[in-house]
């Protein structure tokens, strides 16, 4: 049995498990990808589940360990995986607690709620794009006009989405495969080595570099285009789930 499970994958989580690891706690960090267990630090006081679950995967195994806490550090546009942890949670009688990232400025950018109208947007004119979305949107936006001409990726450097977008049709001189977050400083050389027009990117919060990108775009005369995230979140900040991770040692 945990006295703790998070799930994460992101810079949230791995801070959380870092954290945890300094503490008198059994603790579990939850990653879907072979990539998202090699950011955290290999540690005898945190178990590193690796692997994506489905909802009745993660019923068998939260029952199974039965934590007094279950922290979601998921990405904030993990909407299926963070609806699947609170439905076992409730399902269960766990204690949940969703982590928050706060939100970024926009100021500056043109945003959509949908990809759809994003895309459709996009098909408006013939301008050149950077995108930094992830591998879900990126595959979409072959439905871009020209897209092997117009838009240039920068993803993470794992081989199965990598793998896809390569089979989708992306050239491999329009991909760029890099763990993030950027400072301005680089972002800025990357926007204008690729001569890109648009800057397509998520609303990731500080913890995924928006406002760097966003500035080092603007400082460019790009133009920003935000998808926004997939509606409102109630939770918690990262120093609220280590307060939280603190009063379980009482």
């Amino acid at each position: 049995m945990y006295d703790v499970v998070i799930f994460g994958g992101t810079e949230e989580g791995r801070l959380l498990a870092e954290f945890a690891a300094s503490l008198p706690l059994r603790s579990c960090a939850c990653v879907a990808t072979e990539y998202g267990s090699s950011l955290l630090t290999p540690s005898s006081a945190v178990i590193v589940h690796q692997g994506r679950m489905d909802a009745a995967e993660m019923a068998s195994f939260l029952n199974t360990h039965q934590p007094r806490l279950v922290l979601d550090a998921t990405h904030p546009y993990a909407r299926e995986v963070s609806e699947n942890i609170r439905t076992v949670c409730q399902s269960l009688s766990l204690w949940l607690v969703r982590l928050v990232r706060p939100e970024g400025s926009l100021e500056g950018c043109r945003c959509f709620s949908r990809l759809d109208a994003l895309i459709d947007y996009l098909n408006t004119s013939e301008k050149t794009i950077f995108s930094t979305t992830g591998a879900k949107e990126m595959l979409a936006l072959t439905n871009v006009q020209n897209f092997q001409e117009r838009v240039w990726l920068r993803m993470l450097p794992t081989p199965e989405p990598l793998a896809k977008v390569i089979a989708a049709g992306y050239p491999g001189k329009h991909l760029i495969c890099m763990q993030g977050p950027f400072s301005e400083e680089l972002n800025r050389a990357m926007f204008r080595a690729a001569s890109c027009d648009i800057l397509v990117t998520k609303e990731s919060g500080s913890a995924g570099g928006f406002r760097e990108k966003v500035d080092a775009a603007l400082a460019l005369g790009m133009e920003v285009c935000v998808l926004l995230r997939p509606g409102q979140e109630q939770g918690i900040s990262l120093e609220k789930a280590k307060n939280l991770l603190q009063e379980l040692c009482v």
